[in-house]
């Protein structure tokens, strides 16, 4: 007994002095003891929090859009859809066969690639440069999706066409459905294909407006960014599906969409491209001259992309903020982007970029915790958000790391004294 009672009678004074001088150490450090310390985040880089570009300190812009001689004529921003350059856009006109995106954007919508499709005599006898199809004929909804976008089969778009809404006439009511949802105000479909009918027509202005929208389909921009494909013909060998789009392959920041061609119509294009990060959209209808529809889309597009500068704002894992660590010493802990930031800019745009810290630091914490986010504007419109996460855990800290963390403070509090 008087061993034990020994061994406690020399611990007790140790534990006094310990906690006195823990009250010492945290009168001298700011920190009340028995009480979690947090620390605020701030600014790794700068005392700001907030950074601004301007487009004109990135360099020189095309002042001039091309001369076009086309009838109508339209370029716009496919991520904004701002209208870069315009020439009677909104003047009602046929459009041949870029009828056709909005047949395929409604059979992606309402039909699996995989689902079969049973030909009728009413799509083989469809008017074709070259028929192909014959009564009976099964494909699946994706090689026929190809043969129209590619090929610009009018025979595969009645059999997409029936396959969905059971009739042409019904399928039709639902292309013009969609043209009022999507506020095609000028727009009229008589036909999923494009081919020559009273009342068929749209505008440059409606035609950028939807091509727009059907680029936002991954399974759309897959279609008509491809070359070629082969289609099998059931007991008659393979046939290649070669894309009309004669800029698709020549420039490779070209990846749509659809051309359009009747004695109506003349030649039609709607065109798409990306190139150092700007994704444009050009219209041409009405161009008498195949090879003058190409070259002033081309201009178009190059024009479009000549307005605007990618910036690249910061990349994940960028560091953005930091702040001690409770409890260890020269420990920090560092907020870093989650995502990249990044921004099409026009040429008279700013954009800025601003970091929102929004809790404090607390242990524990865990890699990729969120602490706050980066807002991007343009304008002082909100472009874009990533968060702001943590780039390393730390654990709670145990009492012993407490009592370790606190002598160190105080050897160093001790050492600026002698």
């Amino acid at each position: 007994m008087k061993g034990l009672i020994a061994r406690r009678g020399r611990l007790y004074p140790v534990l006094v002095f310990v906690a006195v001088l823990m009250l010492t150490i945290s009168a001298m450090v700011g920190v009340a003891w028995g009480t979690a310390p947090t620390t605020t985040l701030s600014a790794a880089t700068t005392s700001a929090n907030s950074l601004t570009v301007n487009a004109k300190d990135l360099g020189d812009f095309s002042a001039e859009p091309p001369a076009i001689k086309s009838p109508s004529a339209i370029v716009i921003n496919m991520t904004t859809g701002k209208v870069l350059y315009e020439h009677n856009a909104r003047t009602v006109r046929p459009m041949a066969s870029t009828t056709k995106i909005m047949t395929a954007t409604l059979v992606l919508e309402k039909m699996g690639l995989g689902d079969q499709v049973v030909v009728s005599a009413n799509a083989v006898n469809t008017p074709e440069p070259v028929p192909f199809l014959k009564v009976g004929d099964v494909f699946t909804v994706e090689q026929l999706l190809y043969a129209m976008m590619l090929r610009s089969a009018n025979s595969a778009a009645v059999a997409l066409a029936e396959a969905c809404s059971g009739t042409v006439q019904d399928f039709v009511a639902l292309m013009n459905n969609k043209a009022a949802e999507l506020g095609l105000n000028d727009t009229n479909f008589v036909t999923p294909n494009g081919l020559d009918k009273p009342g068929h027509q749209s505008t440059a202005a409606d035609m950028a407006v939807l091509a727009r929208y059907a680029m936002q389909n991954e399974e759309f921009r897959k279609i008509v960014s491809t070359q070629k494909y082969s289609l099998p013909l059931p007991g008659r060998g393979t046939l290649t599906c070669q894309n009309t789009n004669q800029l698709l392959g020549k420039y490779e920041w070209v990846n749509g969409i659809k051309t359009g061609l009747t004695p109506k119509a003349d030649q039609c294009f709607v065109g798409a491209g990306t190139k150092d990060g700007v994704n444009i959209i050009s219209v041409v209808l009405g161009q008498p001259k195949t090879s003058v529809c190409f070259s002033e889309s081309k201009a178009l597009l190059l024009y479009g992309f000549s307005q605007y500068r990618y910036v690249d704002l910061m990349q994940k894992g960028v560091v953005v903020a930091d702040a001690e660590v409770p409890y260890h010493l020269d420990g920090r802990l560092q907020l870093v982007t989650a995502s990249d930031v990044h921004v099409e800019l026009y040429k008279n745009q700013s954009v800025t970029a601003s970091v929102v810290v929004d809790r404090p630091l607390k242990l524990p914490v865990r890699a990729g915790e969120v602490f706050g986010k980066v807002t991007v504007t343009v304008d002082g419109k909100v472009v874009g958000t990533g968060d702001l996460v943590a780039a390393q855990s730390y654990d709670k800290t145990s009492l012993g790391g407490k009592v370790a963390y606190y002598w160190h403070r105080l050897g160093r509090q001790l050492g600026r004294l002698f």
